[in-house]
Order: structure tokens, then C-alpha cells, then sequence
């Protein structure tokens, strides 16, 4: 039996482009541009987490 390879196969000439384009963050920044429900969800999510943040340092220093 021939084993299958299923690894994609990587191209050594990567541009730089395309190794930015591979970043979670810039896909993530690419979808909210299309979604405003996505922008709306991310900006609950972030400021949600940094008041959790602000509430833990208040904690400490009481």
C-alpha cells in the first residue's frame, strides 16, 4: 500500500505577505472589517476582560 502524505506542503519562497497574511490577528482584524457583529462581540469580549483586569489589581491592593 503507498502511504498518503496529507502535511501540505510548504514552499520555501514565502513571501513576506503571505506570512503576515497567516497571523490569527490579522485574520481576525480582516473579518471584523467585514462583520459588525464580530467588531461588536470582540469589543464586549476585550472590555469585558479588561475590567476583570482592573477588578483583579483593585483586589490586590485592598
Amino acid at each position: 500500500m503507498k502511504s498518503q502524505n496529507t502535511k501540505p506542503q510548504l514552499r520555501e519562497s514565502s513571501s513576506l505577505k503571505d506570512l503576515v497574511k497567516m497571523q490569527p490577528e490579522v485574520a481576525l482584524f480582516e473579518s471584523m472589517l467585514k462583520s459588525k457583529t464580530l467588531t461588536i462581540m470582540v469589543g464586549v469580549m476585550l472590555s469585558s476582560f479588561l475590567g476583570f483586569l482592573y477588578f483583579l489589581s483593585k483586589m490586590a491592593g485592598a
